[in-house]
């Protein structure tokens, strides 16, 4: 919603002198938050990923983008060069961190730097982390086998081959290896030579029985001399070599082997190259605007394998790996339990070397240059990619600044209903247990182009703000050369987030928005009543919100992993976090099949210290996981988890509840819901808290198309609220609220697909109503204004007051601003330059071509005329409402700018600018490229240029739709613009 400046000002200068009482100590921390949130600091203000496709860039362009991201709000971006299957449209560029590159590269970020822009980049040409500097020796690694059947009974000298090496990766590409004159790869280590006798009948593989026999091999003539004992052998020997896996999709002279991201040696070659080629053009990194590299996405496919392996995996898992290799083939059938085990181990330690040796080594060198490190760390992973790695003990102590991803407009669910491409929960998770603060989301991600606006992005942005996301990352804005012509060329998913688009010039409204609430949820801390361990396993996931774990309407929770759960302490009942200092009510455990015997005995210390544990009963203890110095465990499971029976929790009863309700229990324990409201069950609202100090920050979101109204319940004590609006970063003073004993009652509305902070601060109870009520089952509609309320529905309504109450007979007066309107379309886009619209109707619907398929930004022309005394009360306020639109709007009044508007309600205060008689409306309102794409798909135009041939569309995102197919989006201003009229409701 949008209103006057100078109504927004009178606002702020209203409640910056209004003294809340109470405030007190607290009166610094009050200040700082609310002139930050109406003027956010540029943390706080999203950045993109900028696409240099080919690696082709145009420094006048760049420089031209760059301004561009200054001007919109835009606080920095991410060099993200990569390859591109386009070679028409796009131009082919230099080796990436080559001279040339170099000189872009310093040329990005000193300009960047001028303008107080922060620069990140990306670690490779593409994705994953790699390029051609990478030696065989550093380069990624996978495990080799070849066989050779023998009958013993005699000694025999037999050569073993070389393992055959495929031609093809997983991808289907020709491997990345270097080769000897021999014709085997330059770097090979041996790792075993087994033989595995043939387990007769139905009997199953024994380690005992498989021999090591390395020690009579000579790797260097291939041959093995030995001692064949009696029986049928399978020989196998297992070698380490270079996967040959190549970087995804890298520029034409960019092409090279992905890092070994299990080896710490590699891992610093590869970040000290790329920081050396940086210094040499930017000198001193500290002194730059270049703060951080990033690692994309981790997707490398097929076995893997590092030299250091074997030891790492006895030194976490207490036995040697060698023996059950054959396993990784399928080369011997072992039990089920014992496969079972040793590829979660094996995975375990994949993970352990993968956390120290990739993610933890680049943070300590990109620190030792005053560089942050970011990724998706251990990800994307489950449900969509099997990254063998934990991903809250990667993601909190292997970053600087740990980054998810979320994208709109997608159908990508696996079978159980999990959002796969939206991993928000488990990033702010591991933010928030770690310490870190920081919560990035690569946000926005669409394969639906040129689609949307910003009206259409926010539900599900304001989704991921309610999972914990406090710092957005748009995804992604492509770099144009000069002569792209538009849309332009854009990488192939994405909301294209450039100057290119038609409603650039007006986002900037947008981003302030995505930056008044990432300020709140940067500054403030997260409150749960709920811990969720999600398990030991590896690979594992969080889920989105209310996915693997739902504690309940009205409640949220923490997911936690198990280096946190054993660091937990509990304090008069109260479970905490020590690095965090946060705490919780209730810790939930996720259903496993074993349980760590290490978290069995953090369990039972909880319980008998007074944690409230809840969760289904493992079936077995992790018993190769017992040490000599732990205590005998038998029985413990059955003596612990007990039946949820008892209507109260008793007081040290050292038991975990069994398929206890989250709900339940928390009633049972006296904890109501933090938010509470009549249809709370149907998740109407959507919300997140949090806090510093004294202050109390509620976003609360709603999810719905309607208008909503509900009295909500905060549990809250001695406080008092305010409503806080991030479209506009108005602070006004909740005038309607009680003190229950469940805590404060306020009533809300909001616009569809609306949020707003509720904030509660210390303060004594000034003037205000406590309640509201009309004949229908919720709250009506209103707005809270300097020194009253303004109700939005009309009808008898009675306000309550400490003492008494008061009746209102609310009416509102709406004048339509019927009639013709006067429309202009900009000179060659194929439409006319003028058309009268007898009525307000999308362009679409237009019979005439030019504007049916228009794109772009059209100016609308009214005049009306406002009665000379409209109303009697001097308190009457005005308000301009343009009804519908699509899909952003600029208005003026009489000549008089009121603002950009892009969310529901399109309102606008107009008090103070109507003038009795004539008054001029000038309403510009910009669309989407889709439309112009489409008509020129069907008509041979030739208005737009882009590579992008075909998109998904609402509806179907399963397939992609040539764009002459694709329907027409609405588009224009559909009204009805009406003006309001209505009378506020003074304070008692």
């Amino acid at each position: 919603m949008n209103t006057k400046i100078n109504y927004l000002l009178y606002l702020t200068i209203h409640f910056a002198g209004l003294a809340l009482p109470g405030f007190g100590q607290n009166g610094q921390d009050y200040d700082d938050f609310q002139r930050e949130f109406q003027s956010p600091p540029a943390a706080a203000r999203p950045v993109v990923y900028h696409w240099w496709l080919g690696g082709h860039v145009d420094s006048l362009r760049l420089k031209e983008e760059i301004h561009a991201f200054k001007e919109a709000g835009v606080s920095g971006f991410t060099m993200f060069e990569i390859g591109s299957r386009d070679t028409v449209l796009v131009g082919t560029g230099p080796e990436f961190l080559g001279e040339e590159s170099l000189k872009t590269i310093q040329f990005a970020v000193e300009e960047a730097g001028k303008l107080g822009l922060d620069v990140g980049l990306n670690t490779a040409s593409s994705w994953n982390a790699g390029g051609n500097w990478l030696t065989p020796e550093h380069a990624a690694k996978s495990i080799y086998q070849s066989k050779v059947n023998l009958s013993g009974g005699k000694r025999q000298e037999v050569t073993i081959p070389f393992p055959e090496i495929p031609e093809t990766d997983p991808r289907g590409r020709k491997r990345m290896i270097e080769f000897g004159m021999d014709g085997k790869p330059v770097y090979a280590e041996e790792i075993a030579l087994l033989a595995i006798p043939e387990f007769s009948g139905n009997s199953l593989a024994d380690t005992s029985k498989i021999l090591d026999i390395s020690e009579f091999f000579n790797p260097e003539t291939e041959l093995l001399d030995w001692e064949v004992p009696e029986g049928d052998w399978k020989i196998v020997r297992y070698v380490c070599s270079n996967s040959g896996e190549n970087l995804v999709l890298p520029s034409k002279y960019s092409a090279g082997p992905i890092v070994d991201h299990y080896d710490a040696d590699a891992t610093a070659f590869h970040f000290n190259y790329i920081i050396e080629r940086l210094q040499s053009v930017l000198g001193d990194l500290r002194q730059t605007a270049l703060k951080s590299l990033y690692m994309a996405s981790y997707e490398a496919r097929g076995f893997t394998w590092t030299p250091t392996l074997p030891e790492k995996f006895e030194e976490i898992n207490g036995y040697q790996v060698k023996k059950l290799l054959p396993i990784l083939f399928e080369e011997a059938e072992f039990s089920a339990e014992t496969t079972a085990n040793f590829r979660a181990d094996f995975q375990r330690t994949l993970s352990e070397l993968m956390i120290h040796n990739f993610y933890m080594k680049s943070k300590e060198v990109c620190n030792a240059h005053g560089l942050k490190n970011n990724s998706e760390a251990g990800g994307p992973g489950l449900p969509l990619h099997n990254v063998p790695v934990e991903p809250l003990k990667a993601l909190g102590k292997g970053l600087d600044i740990p980054r998810g991803e979320f994208w709109i407009n997608h159908g990508r669910y696996n079978e159980d209903g999990m959002d796969i491409l939206r991993v928000v929960k488990e990033v702010s998770s591991a933010s928030h247990s770690y310490g870190l603060g920081i919560v990035e989301m690569e946000a926005f991600t669409s394969f639906q182009h040129w689609q949307e606006g910003p009206f259409e992005m926010k539900p599900v942005g304001d989704r991921a703000f309610a999972e914990g996301m406090n710092k957005v990352v748009v995804h992604g804005s492509t770099h144009n050369p000069g002569g792209t012509g538009v849309p332009g060329i854009v990488y192939h998913a994405g909301t294209h987030y450039n100057d290119k688009r038609v409603w650039w010039p007006k986002i900037r409204p947008f981003n302030e928005y995505l930056a008044r609430v990432s300020y709140i949820l940067q500054e403030a801390d997260f409150q749960a009543d709920f811990l969720y361990y999600y398990g030991d396993t590896i690979p594992n996931y969080g889920g989105h919100k209310r996915g693997r774990f739902s504690p309940g309407a009205g409640y949220d929770y923490e997911l936690l992993n198990t280096e946190i759960l054993l660091g937990l302490e509990v304090q008069e009942g109260k479970i905490i976090n020590p690095i965090n200092g946060a705490k919780f009510s209730v810790l939930a455990l996720a259903e496993e099949h074993e349980i760590h015997p290490e978290v069995l005995l953090k369990l039972k210390e909880m319980a008998e210290n007074g944690a409230v544990i809840i969760g289904p009963r493992p079936k077995e203890i992790a018993r190769r996981k017992l040490k000599s110095d732990m205590p005998e465990m038998q029985g413990w499971l059955d003596e612990l988890w007990q039946a949820d029976k008892p209507k109260e929790i008793s007081a040290g009863a050292s038991v975990i509840y069994q398929d206890a309700d989250p709900t339940g229990m928390m009633q049972r324990m006296g904890i109501p819901p933090d938010l509470d409201y009549a249809d709370k069950h149907f998740y109407t609202l959507d919300y997140t808290h949090y806090q510093k100090g004294d202050l109390d920050f509620y976003f609360v979101v709603n999810t719905t198309g309607d208008w909503v109204s509900r009295s909500l319940t905060f549990r809250q004590q001695g406080k008092v609220p305010e409503i806080w609006d991030p479209v506009s970063g108005q602070v006004a003073a909740a005038t309607i609220y009680e003190q229950k004993e469940q805590g404060i009652v306020v009533p809300l509305t909001l616009a569809p697909y609306e949020s707003k902070f509720v904030v509660f601060a210390p303060g004594k109870s000034t003037a205000h109503f406590t309640q509201i009520a009309g004949a229908g089952l919720h709250p009506p509609k209103i707005s809270y204004v300097p020194d009253g309320i303004e109700i939005w529905d009309e009808g008898i309504f009675v306000l309550y007051e400490e003492e008494g109450a008061r009746e209102i007979h609310n009416s509102i007066r709406k004048t339509v601003l019927d009639g013709s309107w006067e429309v202009f379309f900009p000179e060659g886009w194929g439409a006319p330059e003028k058309a009268v619209f007898p009525e307000l109707t999308s362009w679409t619907t237009s019979g005439v071509e030019g504007i049916n398929y228009f794109s772009g930004t059209a100016r609308y022309e009214k005049q009306f005329v406002q009665p000379l005394h409209s109303s009697d009360h001097g308190g009457a306020r005005t308000y301009l409402d343009l009804g519908d639109l699509s899909h952003v709007a600029e208005v003026w009044l009489n000549d008089e700018h009121l603002g950009i508007t892009w969310a529901k309600p399109y309102r606008f205060d107009v008090t103070d600018l109507l003038r009795p008689g004539i008054n001029s409306l000038r309403i510009e309102v910009a669309n989407t490229w889709s439309n112009r794409i489409t008509g020129d798909a069907i008509t041979g135009g030739n208005f737009t240029q882009t590579h992008i041939e075909e998109t998904n569309i609402k509806g179907i995102s399963h397939i992609r739709v040539p764009w002459a197919e694709v329907p027409l989006i609405p588009s224009g201003l559909f009204g009805p613009v009406t003006l309001r009229t209505l009378v506020p409701v003074p304070l008692p």
